[in-house]
This record gives structure tokens, sequence and C-alpha cells, in this order.
């Protein structure tokens, strides 16, 4: 039987730093391991979608993040494993500097922009994620 799911993702600008943060996921990730991505997982069941963004920031990252606005959406399928994934994209904002990594995650960076956005060392999507993250950001004066 085929499995759906919703996701939440937290883009994290740091306000102190003026870079956002990319992770590198682990070799035990089921989902596209040993690549970059941003914090952010399945919701749970009965959880509001601000709630399971701010939970995943914290689980993965250690951040306390304060959610400004929902800026994207997607949906992902994985054919060959009868999978679909919906996903919500937020714009957050962090004061620390100091990460605290989950076991989900190898690495992190904190990046400007301009530096993920041209760089083909990160997946398309999340250029482009970062690329729509910096225009919202950007008309909310943040």
């Amino acid at each position: 039987m085929p499995e759906f799911g919703v996701a939440t993702k937290a883009i994290i600008f740091n306000t102190k730093l003026k870079k956002y943060l990319v992770l590198k996921k682990s070799d035990i990730e089921d989902i596209n391991p040993n690549t970059f991505d941003m914090s952010g997982g399945r919701m749970e069941f009965g959880e509001k979608l601000e709630e399971a963004v701010i939970r995943e920031a914290k689980e993965e990252t250690g951040l306390d993040v304060e959610v400004k606005r929902v800026f994207n959406a997607w949906t992902f399928v994985k054919k060959d494993k009868d999978f679909q994934l919906t996903g919500i994209d937020f714009l957050c904002l962090a004061e620390q500097e100091e990460v605290k990594l989950s076991e989900e995650h190898s690495g992190f960076e904190w990046r400007s922009a301009q530096k993920i956005i041209g760089d083909e060392k990160y997946p398309g999507w999340l250029r482009k994620t970062i690329e729509k993250a910096e225009k919202v950001r950007n008309t909310l004066g943040t």
C-alpha cells in the first residue's frame, strides 16, 4: 500500500551571522543520505504546522527558532518505494550560532544566500528554496 506523509522544513536564517543553516544528512537516512538538506521532518498526528517545524528544528539542530511565515510548498514521489511526501517550507529566524546536531545529520554550515545559490555542490532544489526564502526575508525586512 502506498505511503503518504506531510513534512515541514525550517529554512533557518541567523539574524546575527546573516547566514542560512545548511545541514548534511548522515548515511543512516533513508531518503537521499549524505546530501545537503534543511532542517525538517514529518508531522506527528494532531500536530499543528508551526509546532512541527519548531519541534523538528529543535530536535535536529538544538536551535530555538522564530517562525516568520510559510513561503513554499512541494511534493516528492519515490515510485520504487510507493512513497509520497508533501512539504511546507517556513522561513525561520534564530539568534543562536551553536548547532547541536541529531544523529540524522553529520555536519552543518552557516552560509550566505549568495554562496548557497551560486554553489553547485548544493542540490538545485535547495538553491531555489534559499533564493525564494531570501526574497521573502527581504520583503519582511529581517
